[in-house]
């Protein structure tokens, strides 16, 4: 590496920055995207973005691969657990509110329309405490 580039884990980046040299890579490769387009899209020094594109033009092949990795990662989509987790979640977000509107009609059918007290948010726990007993596979 140089001592404007690095890798702390996420693939080769300036220093100072979280700006990898795979998000300069596509202008780079644009020959209508000029250093001065780029300083500022990124808010970066020209010696930033030249000590990124002198690393990519030394490691050409690796960077190559690497940006092809991450580009079919990208269209692969996300994994099913990842999906399955996801509708998950939605699915829970979509019980509290509907419990959390079933609470709200309940209480305002309770107290009459000319009670004019508003319902307290609920805490997560009074939803959970509200909800069936769910399985340790369920959760």
């Amino acid at each position: 590496m140089s001592d404007m580039i690095h890798d702390r884990g996420r693939g080769p980046e300036i220093v100072g920055t979280r700006i990898t040299v795979y998000n300069l890579l596509e202008h780079f490769l644009d020959p209508t995207a000029t250093e001065d387009y780029i300083c500022r899209l990124y808010e970066l020094s020209r010696e930033q973005v030249a000590a990124a594109r002198a690393y990519v033009l030394n490691h050409v092949d690796t960077v190559l691969a690497e940006h092809l990795a991450i580009e079919a990662r990208l269209a692969a989509g996300n994994p099913p657990e990842v999906i399955e987790r996801a509708r998950q979640t939605h699915a829970a977000f979509v019980s509290f509110r509907r419990w959390l509107a079933e609470r709200d009609n309940g209480a305002s059918a309770k107290n009459g329309p000319e009670s004019g007290t508003a319902q307290s948010i609920p805490t997560f726990r009074e939803w959970l405490d509200a909800q069936p007993a769910r399985t340790a596979e369920g959760s």
